[in-house]
């Protein structure tokens, strides 16, 4: 049990970046489950990092079903009830996956000829490298827990992990395809990867 879970600490900290954060135009919260993502955004907004909060989100394969209306509508509520004005908040609400997000976002900044420079991603801890690779020019950033308390009765670590694991093909894999930059992964990433794959490790696993 310990073994396993040093293995999916080694992929925790690699996927998530720790980047120190500076003030941007905006904060760009890529949809996802996971509610906390949009505390943080608010967080972030109320500290002054940026003075605009972009919800990009659909309905994904992870939340088709789970919520009552888009992944962008429901972060509107999360960032709304913690006190983000509704001004500060633009909705992007037809992107089903990562890619689309950022496409989809620029369309709408288009539409609305507005001009951003900066901005400060806000995603789920083990998809930081992922979104960051998609938009280097951008940082990135997500809810300040470290593994054990990230996990919940909403997301148990078995799915945690298995989440993580199937981050890094993508980032073995993605880069060849042009979907966004190679990242150097390390030799004990790797490791603790092909252990948790060889015990196939899915959504019945659990440290």
């Amino acid at each position: 049990m310990t073994r396993y879970y040093d293995h999916a600490l080694t992929l925790w900290q690699y996927l998530q970046l720790n980047q120190p954060l500076q003030k941007t135009d905006a904060l760009l919260l890529l949809g996802s489950s996971d509610l906390r993502v949009g505390e943080r955004a608010a967080e972030l907004y109320h500290q002054g990092i940026a003075p605009l909060i972009i919800l990009s989100g659909g309905s994904g394969r992870m939340t088709d079903g789970l919520f009552e209306q888009t992944e962008a509508e429901t972060f509107a509520k999360v960032v709304m009830d913690a006190g983000v004005p509704r001004d500060a908040i633009l909705l992007e609400n037809k992107s089903t996956n990562t890619g689309e997000n950022f496409r989809f976002t620029q369309q709408l900044l288009n539409e609305k000829s507005i001009q951003i420079s900066s901005v400060t991603l806000v995603q789920k801890p083990y998809m930081e490298r992922r979104a960051l690779a998609t938009c280097e020019q951008a940082q990135v950033t997500s809810p300040q827990l470290d593994f054990l308390d990230y996990c919940s009765a909403l997301h148990p670590s078995s799915e945690v992990i298995n989440l993580m694991v199937g981050e890094i093909p993508r980032l073995q894999h993605y880069p060849t395809q042009g979907f966004f930059a190679a990242q150097n992964i390390p030799q004990s990433v790797e490791e603790a990867y092909m252990a948790l794959h060889r015990i196939g490790y899915d959504e019945h696993a659990s440290i």
